[in-house]
Order: structure tokens, then C-alpha cells, then sequence
């Protein structure tokens, strides 16, 4: 089978999925859901970064998480996020004290800091999901940061002459940004003008926001990758690398353009 064609049936697959996943599942399913897309992430993250830690990490950080599904109403949003955090990076310096070197600190980092952003989008998500209109909000802006990628491929494809970040991803242009900035924005400000009557200032502000911040974050997981020298972060999907792949403009752009969504609402 070609690459195409794989790339085509993964992404008709993940498409389904995800509305199945947005718009038919009950709250409990919804969240299951979410943390297990959380928990893959991390497992691909371990195998990645190959750190050797998987089955305790995930367990360290599953537990703390499942038990806030549970008890959302007197959990702290913090308690999963904070726990593995603090568990393991004691578990690090006790066991790194005498033979630690600067490339597994490293490493180390990212697990932390990807993993806190992970678990970041996927309670976002949780919390969004359950708001009156927050199925509706977090449709617009998936669109919108698809709607970026895709752009932003073709625009770059057709007319991109400027090298975006060469030393990070070089096949990204600055005319592929401005053609993915430009549509992403159209296409979740449109949605939300539409569909929530959000005043058209700030469905502009949040839907520019949410696009700058999705480059930015494709581009952060492109850095992470060749810091550790992989060319896709698994193979979890056909045709589309691993789940990281996938995700990684939404994780930064989402958690910040909701929460600010619902401060300003």
C-alpha cells in the first residue's frame, strides 16, 4: 500500500474518531477517552526519549488522573498534574546522584515539561467539554488549527521561498505560516461567529491567538525530535507517524486559547 493511500485511510479513520469521540460519547466515556489519549502520548514520549521508566511512569501518572475523573468535584485540577511531577523528579535526583550527565538531565526535561503539557490539554479538554457551548468552541478551534496545517502545506508548496526556522523544521516557510495563519484564523472565527454569535473582535483576537500558538507548538515537538534524532515521534498511525505527530500544535494552542475563552465569557 502506498503512503498516500495509508496517510488517506488513517486520516478518514482519526476523523471519525474524533467526532464519535467530540459529539456521541457521555461524560464519563469522554474522559476516559481523553486521559487514555494522554497516557498513549506518554508511553510514545518514554519510547521516544528512551528512558527506560515506562510502565512505573504511566502507572505514577494514570493513578493520580483516574482518581480525578472520579472525584473531579473535591480534586484539585493540580493533584494529577503535580504528582508525577514532584514523584519522579525526587525518584531522578536521588537516583542520578552520582552518575548523572547533561544529555539524560536532558531528557529528563522533556518528559517533565511534555508530560505536564499533555496532561494540561487533555484536563482543558475534560473541563471545555462539559461547559453549555464548549463542544461547540472546541470544534471551531480544532478546525481552525487544521485548517492552519493543511494551508499551510499547500501554500507552502506552491509558493514558499523563505525558510520559516531551517535549523528546527526546514521544510516550513514563511509563506506557508502567513497562508495557514490566514485560513486557520478565517475558518475558527467564522465557526464561532456562526455557531456561538461570539462578537467578531474576539472571535478574530482567540482564533489569531490559537493559530500562532499551534505553530509554535508543531514547531516545538519538530525541535524536541531532532534533539533526540527521530524523524517522527512513533508509528502509532499509518502514513502520520505517532500520536505526538498528530497532536502537537493543538497541545500549547488549545489549553491557552480556552482558558482565555473563558475569561473573557
Amino acid at each position: 500500500m502506498s503512503e498516500l493511500k495509508k496517510r488517506v485511510i488513517t486520516a478518514v479513520f482519526l476523523i471519525a474518531v474524533a467526532v464519535y469521540w467530540m459529539f456521541y460519547t457521555s461524560e464519563g466515556v469522554f474522559n476516559m477517552l481523553t486521559v487514555g489519549l494522554g497516557l498513549l502520548a506518554v508511553v510514545e514520549l518514554l519510547a521516544m526519549l528512551s528512558l527506560g521508566v515506562g510502565l512505573l511512569y504511566v502507572g505514577t501518572l494514570a493513578i493520580p488522573s483516574l482518581f480525578w475523573i472520579w472525584s473531579a468535584d473535591t480534586i484539585p485540577v493540580l493533584f494529577p498534574l503535580l504528582t508525577p511531577f514532584v514523584l519522579w523528579l525526587l525518584i531522578f535526583l536521588v537516583t542520578h546522584r552520582h552518575n548523572n550527565t547533561p544529555e539524560h538531565f536532558a531528557r529528563f526535561v522533556y518528559l517533565q515539561s511534555m508530560t505536564l503539557l499533555l496532561m494540561l490539554f487533555c484536563y482543558t479538554l475534560i473541563e471545555v467539554h462539559h461547559l453549555p457551548d464548549g463542544v461547540l468552541f472546541l470544534s471551531g478551534a480544532f478546525l481552525g488549527v487544521w485548517a492552519a496545517d493543511i494551508a499551510a502545506y499547500f501554500t507552502g508548496k506552491a509558493m514558499g521561498k523563505h525558510k520559516l526556522c531551517p535549523s528546527i523544521s526546514p521544510g516550513k516557510s514563511v509563506e506557508g505560516f502567513m497562508g495557514g495563519m490566514f485560513f486557520g484564523t478565517i475558518t475558527a472565527a467564522v465557526f464561532w461567529l456562526q455557531m456561538l454569535a461570539m462578537p467578531m473582535l474576539t472571535a478574530l483576537v482567540l482564533a489569531l491567538l490559537l493559530v500562532v500558538i499551534s505553530v509554535a507548538g508543531d514547531l516545538g515537538e519538530s525541535a524536541l525530535k531532532r534533539a533526540v534524532g527521530v524523524k517522527d515521534s512513533g508509528s502509532m498511525l499509518p502514513g502520520h507517524g505517532g500520536i505526538l505527530d498528530r497532536i502537537d500544535a493543538l497541545l500549547p494552542s488549545i489549553p491557552f486559547v480556552a482558558m482565555l475563552w473563558m475569561v473573557l465569557s
